[in-house]
């Protein structure tokens, strides 16, 4: 679905300005996919508690976006969407899938631990309400810009 003003100019021509290529949409809605996804994984980690030889799982995101958000590195121009770059473009980074084969909790060798999974699972719940909040105060200022009050 593609979310635009259609816009008229004085030849007639049409042409649609997409109202959500905004870079900060674009990352909040980013961030709250990986949200979803840890959510859905640590769900996972908690009804395999019981299965002998599982290994905890963990989605990895946040350190490679903050590297690529403040990275001390000097840009390289690009003039073309397939010359590499050597700072990554946080909208096209994506989350990876770690296991945990460092620790084991049981004889069985599972390593889920209930409590660090509820501390976890917690933390995500309020990341997730906040980029809720920001993601909403970004179209309520759309709306805003639209509306005109």
């Amino acid at each position: 679905m593609y979310f635009g003003v259609l816009i008229f100019n004085c030849k007639g021509v049409s042409y649609i300005v997409s109202l959500f290529e905004n870079e900060n949409i674009t990352l909040l809605a980013k961030y709250l996919d990986v949200e979803t996804m840890r959510q859905k994984l640590i769900a996972q980690n908690i009804a395999n508690i019981s299965t002998p030889g599982y290994k905890s799982l963990n989605l990895r995101f946040e350190d490679c976006l903050q590297d690529a958000l403040n990275s001390d590195k000097v840009n390289l121009e690009t003039s073309l969407d397939n010359h590499f770059s050597n700072i990554p473009d946080p909208k096209k980074m994506e989350p990876f899938v770690e296991k945990d084969d460092t620790s084991k909790m049981r004889a069985d060798l599972n390593n889920v631990n209930l409590e660090h999974e509820m501390t976890v699972l917690s933390a995500n719940t309020i990341q997730y309400n906040l980029v809720i909040q920001r993601l909403s105060g970004s179209f309520q200022q759309l709306s805003y810009v639209i509306r005109g009050r």
